[in-house]
Formats: structure tokens, C-alpha cells, sequence
């Protein structure tokens, strides 16, 4: 077997074949490798779903369950690969650095305190104890491995819970130009757009408060991921009475059409640690209100909100303007999260151990 030179952890590729912000990050540094002619290989627990990309794994078929737990799991398959450079994707501090330099990308961690679906129920906590106790024994690494941050907010609950130094931050790649194809200075409707994965994590029931609280209409768009929470808010739906949409599992083209509609994007996921649908709505000209509890406040602090009211009056003061000069700022910023912009700042750092 030929010399890998970099092992990507990439454990998500077993779990599905939808598109999701940290896949997305999977892609694109499989394209920068591929790019560069650096000879890499993907590792997941579970069988990928996409065969196309040379990988290892542990177990033969698709696992699309235990998110927390395959991100440790796969150490079992990495260990099957001694590469130059481990490229961790997923983000978990898995004792790597033992067999090869170790740079793990990441966002807040979630045995830190920022508030997510881990901190918010009993079953959650349940859920997190043996990945705590797990995370706990394996702190070291984060002393031996580099890691990079997806946002400051990340950046900072790292560093507080690692006890380390703040690392640096690299923001993830957006697909930008696909987005830009919404964008235009044109007619908007009085409409917002929410765009997260139907799962409860994500609290898309705030979106549907957002809406009952100001009466504007909106679409709720993502991959359907829990059965049960769908049906939750369908139901809460009904109670509330909201001229609200769900478009699950929706062709991202026909997305496209939606975010070139609305005026607003707004984004009910609080402690989120970066947040790449919002880049991708601004990328199409839609402004972006966003929790102040989350790294995607960095980009848009003037659109940040605590609690719903908050985010109720920033939409009202937004829709009673002409947008077209805040749509064209959107847009402008968006340009500066083009993949080839992360690309090359991956680059930069993992050719310092490929040499």
C-alpha cells in the first residue's frame, strides 16, 4: 500500500447522504487534496455512503444513529491507517497525535456550558455521561494536537474547556457561488426563510414562535432527521396558527427559489458554533437575524437577538425599509467565506507537516 500522507476523519460519512454544513467541510478538503496531488484517504466508523472517496472503516453498513458516540468510535478505524498528518473533521479530540501529528477541526465542545440540545434536557445530560467520562480521560490531547476553531464563540468555549490557549480560527467553507444565484436587488417578499436539519437539536420551534410573535409568514427548509420532533412541530404548528411551511428534504435548487423570495433569514438554533446556512442566505442577498448566544453573532452583530421579542423588532425595522443596500452588504460579505478562501488556509497550516 502506497504512503497515505493524510488521514481525513470524516465519521459523518456513514451516518447520511444529505447535505450538511460539516460535510461540506469533508468536501472541501478532499477537493484541496485532491487539488495539491497529496494522496489522502477518508476514515468513518460506519460504511460510507458515497464510494467514490478512498476510505476505511469499521463496520460494513450505514449507521445513522449515535452521532456523538461514532465521532470516537472512528479512532478504532483510524488506527487501521499510519498517515503523515491526521486531519480530524469531526472535531472530537480523539487520541491520535500517539500515531501521527493530529490537527482537529472544531466547534465548541459539547461537554463545554454553551447552551445546545446537551445542556437543555434530562435525557440529553443521560445521553452525554459516558462521552463526558470518555472526553475526560482523553483531555491531554488537546495539548498535543493543533486545533483549529470554526468561529471565536468556539474558539473561546475550546479554550475553556480544554484549558488550553485560544486556537485559531478558520472560518468553514461556503458554497457561495451556488447561493449567489438567489441573489439579486429586486422585488423581496415580507417572508422569512429558516433553513436547519428536523431534528431537535436545532430548535426549529423557535422559529415557529418567531412567526405566531410578528405574523410574518415564512418556509422552514432541511433534511428530515427525526420523525418524531417533525411531528412535534407540526402539531405546534396548528396551535399557533402560523402561515408557516415545512419543506423537508427540499432539492437545493429548489431552495434557491425561496431564499431569491425573502427578505429575511432567521436562524432559532441558540449556541449553534458557526451556522454555514446563514452565510448561505446572505450569499443570496436575504438578511440574516441570528441569536447573540451562537458565532454566527460574529458576522452580524447588528442582527443579533436574546430572546424572541429582540428578534421580533429587528425583523419589523427591517421589513419597513428598502433592503436593496443591506441585500448588496450581505452579499458582499458572503463572498468572503468561497471554499477556496478555507482551502487555502488549510492548506497553509497542513503543509507545515508534509514537508
Amino acid at each position: 500500500m502506497k504512503e497515505i500522507k493524510v488521514a481525513v476523519i470524516a465519521h459523518g460519512l456513514g451516518m447520511s447522504r444529505g447535505y450538511s454544513g460539516e460535510g461540506n467541510v469533508y468536501y472541501t478538503v478532499f477537493e484541496m487534496l485532491k487539488e495539491r496531488n497529496i494522496d489522502f484517504v477518508a476514515v468513518s466508523f460506519s460504511k460510507p455512503y458515497d464510494i467514490s472517496i478512498p476510505s476505511i472503516y469499521s463496520i460494513p453498513f450505514h449507521l445513522t444513529r449515535f452521532d456523538k458516540y461514532q465521532r470516537l468510535l472512528v479512532y478504532f478505524s483510524a488506527k487501521k491507517v499510519k498517515p503523515k498528518l491526521f486531519f480530524n473533521a469531526s472535531g472530537i479530540l480523539i487520541p491520535l497525535s500517539k500515531i501521527a501529528p493530529h490537527i482537529v477541526y472544531a466547534g465548541a465542545p459539547a461537554i463545554s456550558s454553551v447552551p445546545s440540545k446537551y445542556t437543555r434536557s434530562l435525557f440529553w445530560k443521560l445521553y452525554l455521561l459516558p462521552f463526558k467520562a470518555i472526553l475526560s480521560n482523553i483531555k491531554d490531547e488537546a495539548k498535543r494536537a493543533k486545533i483549529i476553531a470554526n468561529s471565536f464563540y468556539s474558539a473561546k468555549a475550546i479554550a475553556e474547556t480544554f484549558e488550553i490557549t485560544q486556537p485559531q480560527v478558520i472560518y468553514p467553507p461556503v458554497d457561495v457561488e451556488f447561493f449567489s444565484k438567489a441573489y439579486h436587488l429586486g422585488y423581496r417578499e415580507n417572508m422569512f426563510v429558516t433553513i436547519a436539519r428536523f431534528e431537535r437539536g436545532k430548535m426549529i420551534e423557535n422559529s415557529l414562535i418567531f412567526s405566531s410573535m410578528s405574523g410574518i409568514k415564512g418556509v422552514i427548509i432541511g433534511n428530515l432527521n427525526d420523525r418524531k420532533y417533525f411531528n412535534e412541530l407540526s402539531k405546534l404548528k396548528e396551535k399557533l396558527k402560523v402561515d408557516v411551511k415545512f419543506l423537508p428534504n427540499l432539492p437545493r435548487e429548489e431552495v434557491l427559489k425561496y431564499l431569491s423570495k425573502a427578505k429575511i433569514y432567521f436562524h432559532p438554533t441558540i449556541g449553534e458554533h458557526f451556522g454555514i446556512p446563514i452565510v448561505e442566505a446572505m450569499a443570496s442577498g436575504v438578511i440574516p437575524i441570528v441569536p447573540k448566544e451562537s458565532g454566527s453573532s460574529e458576522l452580524v452583530p447588528d442582527f443579533s437577538y436574546q430572546n424572541i421579542e429582540d428578534a421580533v423588532r429587528i425583523a419589523k425595522d427591517i421589513l419597513v425599509k428598502d433592503v436593496s443596500n443591506l441585500s448588496k452588504e450581505m452579499h458582499e460579505m458572503a463572498m468572503s467565506f468561497h471554499k477556496n478562501v478555507f482551502k487555502k488556509k488549510i492548506h497553509e497550516v497542513i503543509s507545515n507537516y508534509l514537508m
